[in-house]
Formats: C-alpha cells, sequence, structure tokens
C-alpha cells in the first residue's frame, strides 16, 4: 500500500507540472536597452514550460544518420500535454527495463528523442521525482523520451533505459523528422563514432551555424530611478519606506526583515529574515513559489531552464534551493567566473529565503551577425590534450568520459562580452571546457 502511495504522488506531480504549463498569467519585471524597469506581462506557465522543456530534439534516419536539432518549442507545444497524459498512467507493471544496447539499437530505427537539457546538467525531473518507483525501485528520472515511427515510447534516466508497454503516442512525427535533417547538426553516437557503448551524441559536421551574441552586466550603468524601481518591487513597498546604503559599488535596500543588494558587477541578492516555520518540503509548491517570484521581482536576459535541485534545511525548516542558468538559442550558457548558476533561489514552501541572480543583458546595438563556427572533431580535441587527462590514450579517455556537450561560456565582464563556444566534457567527476575550433582548454571545474 505504501509503495502505491508514494507512486500516485510521483503520478500527481507529474501531472501538476504539465498541467501548470497551460495555466496563470503574471506580471513579469524586465529591464529595456536604456536600463529602466517595465512591466511587461508574461504566463508563469510560459516560464515553466521554458524549465521543462527539452533543449534538443535527435532525429533518427538509421546507422549514422542522426541529426540535433534545437528547434524544440513548437513541437513541444502541440505533444507535451498527450506524453504527460501518458507519464501519468506508468506503473511498475508497464514498465520494462532494457539494456543499454538495445536502446543504442534503437537509434537505428526512424524515430525522435526528446533531451529536456544537455546531460552536464542532468535530467529535468531528477530531482522532482526521485530515484525509487513503485514497489520494485525502478528509477523513472527521465532526461530523455525517445518516440518511434509507429508511436512506441521509451525513457531513459541515470544510466536507466524502460520500454512502456500499452502506451503508444498517437501523433505523427514526420514533421521533427523533416525539420530535423533540415536544420538539424549532423551527428554520430559514441558506439557508432568509436565503438563505446554510451548514450552520448557528437557532432559529425565540421561547422555549426550560430549568431554571435555580446552580452554585458545588467546594472553596471542602471539609474538611480531604476534601482529605486527594482527595489520596491522585490521589499514591495514604496521607496519612502525603504532604507538605503551605498558603499563602494553595492546599492543595499531595506524595509523591515527584507534586504535587497544590487552590485555594478551585476549581482542582485535578496534575503528575508523574518522568521518562518516550514516542517516538510513540498517540491511542487516550492518551486511554483520559485517561478511566481522570479516572474513578479527580476526579469531574465535569455530563456531559462532549471539546471539542478538540492533539498535544504535552514534552522529546522526545509526546502529546496533551485539553480537556474541561462541559455542563448538553446544552447546552455555557463559563467566562467564562479561556480554560482545565473540564479539560485532558496525557497521553503511560500518563503523565499535568498534569491541570487547573475544579471547580464545583450549589449546596445552590436552587429549580431550569422556565422559559421569550425567544429574540430572530439577525437582530436583529445589528442591535442592528452597531457591534461593524465597522458592517457584518446581511446581511454573516451572510455571514461561520461557526457560531452556544446555549451556557451559568458566571462562576466562589465564591458561587452562576446560567448565563447565550447565543448564541455564530463571526465572523471571533472568538467573540461575545451574551444570547439581549435580544442584549446578554457577552464576546469
Amino acid at each position: 500500500m505504501k509503495a502505491i502511495k508514494e507512486h500516485r504522488s510521483i503520478v500527481i506531480i507529474i501531472f501538476l507540472i504539465f498541467l501548470l504549463i497551460f495555466q496563470s498569467r503574471n506580471l513579469w519585471l524586465s529591464f529595456d536597452k536604456r536600463g529602466k524597469l517595465e512591466n511587461t506581462t508574461t504566463d508563469v506557465g510560459e516560464i515553466l514550460n521554458e524549465i521543462l522543456m527539452p533543449q534538443r530534439i535527435i532525429s533518427n534516419f538509421g546507422n549514422r544518420n542522426h541529426y540535433i536539432s534545437t528547434n524544440v518549442s513548437d513541437f513541444w507545444k502541440l505533444y507535451s500535454e498527450e506524453i504527460s497524459n501518458i507519464l501519468q498512467d506508468i506503473n511498475s507493471e508497464n514498465l520494462k527495463s532494457i539494456t543499454l544496447a538495445d536502446y543504442l539499437n534503437l537509434q537505428e530505427k526512424t524515430s525522435i528523442i526528446f533531451k529536456f537539457n544537455s546531460p552536464l546538467s542532468g535530467s529535468i525531473f531528477v530531482n522532482f521525482l526521485g530515484d525509487d518507483y513503485g514497489d520494485n525501485n525502478v528509477n523513472i528520472s527521465v532526461d530523455s523520451i525517445y518516440i518511434s515511427k509507429d508511436g512506441e515510447i521509451y525513457l531513459t534516466g541515470v544510466g536507466n533505459f524502460y520500454k512502456v508497454l500499452d502506451k503508444k503516442v498517437e501523433f505523427s512525427i514526420d514533421d521533427m523528422l523533416n525539420e530535423g535533417k533540415k536544420s538539424g547538426t549532423k551527428a554520430l553516437n559514441f558506439y557508432e563514432a568509436y565503438g563505446i557503448l554510451k548514450d552520448i551524441y557528437i557532432p559529425e559536421s565540421t561547422y555549426t551555424h550560430i549568431q554571435n551574441v555580446s552580452y554585458v552586466s545588467g546594472l553596471y550603468d542602471l539609474d538611480e530611478y531604476s534601482k529605486q524601481s527594482l527595489a520596491e518591487r522585490f521589499l514591495d513597498t514604496p521607496i519612502d519606506y525603504i532604507r538605503e546604503i551605498s558603499v563602494a559599488d553595492k546599492n543595499t535596500f531595506i524595509y523591515e526583515g527584507e534586504y535587497l543588494s544590487l552590485s555594478k558587477n551585476g549581482v542582485i541578492e535578496y534575503s528575508l529574515e523574518c522568521k518562518f516555520y516550514v516542517t516538510g518540503r513540498d517540491l511542487y509548491k516550492s518551486l511554483n513559489r520559485a517561478v511566481e517570484f522570479i516572474s513578479q521581482k527580476t526579469g531574465i536576459s535569455s530563456d531559462i531552464y532549471l539546471d539542478k535541485t538540492e533539498p535544504i534545511e535552514f534552522n529546522g525548516n526545509l526546502g529546496y534551493r533551485f539553480f537556474f542558468n541561462l541559455k542563448e538559442g538553446q544552447v546552455p550558457m555557463i559563467l566562467t567566473s564562479r561556480d554560482h548558476s545565473f540564479i539560485e533561489i532558496d525557497v521553503y514552501s511560500d518563503y523565499v529565503k535568498n534569491y541570487r541572480e547573475y544579471y547580464i543583458r545583450k549589449a546596445d546595438n552590436p552587429i549580431y551577425e550569422e556565422d559559421d563556427v569550425y567544429l574540430e572533431s572530439l577525437h582530436k580535441v583529445l589528442k591535442k590534450n592528452r597531457r591534461i587527462f593524465s597522458n592517457d590514450n584518446v581511446m581511454d579517455i573516451l572510455k571514461n568520459i561520461d557526457s560531452v556537450s556544446i555549451v556557451y561560456l559568458s566571462f562576466s565582464k562589465f564591458e561587452s562580452d562576446d560567448l565563447k563556444l565550447v565543448y564541455e566534457i564530463v571526465y572523471k567527476g571533472s568538467k573540461y571546457y575545451l574551444s570547439v575550433d581549435d580544442g584549446k582548454l578554457v577552464m576546469v571545474r
């Protein structure tokens, strides 16, 4: 009975998260190019949609014939509701475990795969659903949803692979396949490229098409009026009742037990020092509150996705810390100057205890030209950098790689900062960032 109740709770969370995609409207605070603050109307559900939306669609046409596309949004809006309805009905009896080899063989058939975010940042669902599923400990953490030409569904997550029995989607995947071949990047999986059984895709194409974009600190030259307006929004009271302290390059605003600091280097920090009591964790409620807080208080300069979630405790109160990152054209953006995500928020049910955002915006009036960027093959990149991988031979390095993805690095300067496209490689627990065009090491975490 206990396992059944746990399963029902998990199913309810899945349903509510997908349902919220289509609900409610709230205010969004945005910075325009002059640094002023404006109220615009947006949908909190749209933010959740961004958080839950896959970042890539992989179109499979056969052996060594795959395409990775970031044109996801329209397709996900069309089909996510049907997918969520199927996920609601999953139980331990209609999930069949399969091997990694079996799953890689499936990629030789005509099919599509929704990839929810880069392997480095983990599954969108992994922190929502936990590790145990039903009464047989089936792990349903989801980072990919595979759909075959005839509608069969397979789930993957945290090294586990499952076929969904007795359930099929009714929509056609033809449009996604056509779009993938038209706009996607030709790719291979690790088995096809190196004979290594890993569910990792790498580009086969030697070039990728991107738009050059520059970012700058969103607070560096923010005028006083805009700072006060931001303080009023965060502290929910007129500026006449708010105390301001200015020290060096930081403005701190205080009202009763709430504090807001704005730094010229682009960091927004908010804290709540009032007492509250939350003795139980509610992931759905806390996530909803986090998104509501972001939509009511501040803005972001690009798309947002949930990177990870951690349970936290403060003075006996139980809650969650959510880490959000930005993406440019569906490509994740990573900060180089700190280990923080772009947004971190501590939520205890209805209470936001801490909020931290590194706010950047697109630079004023640059010429955002489109460009083809050369992609050095992963094998050559690793060969150039053997010394940083203990001088192992390339095949041994490949066998110890957990994931590979392409991301942007943001260097967080006051002046205009061009994003740098790099390979992000997870190797023996560390993250290596190497330039995609010449393979030079940029940083290690």
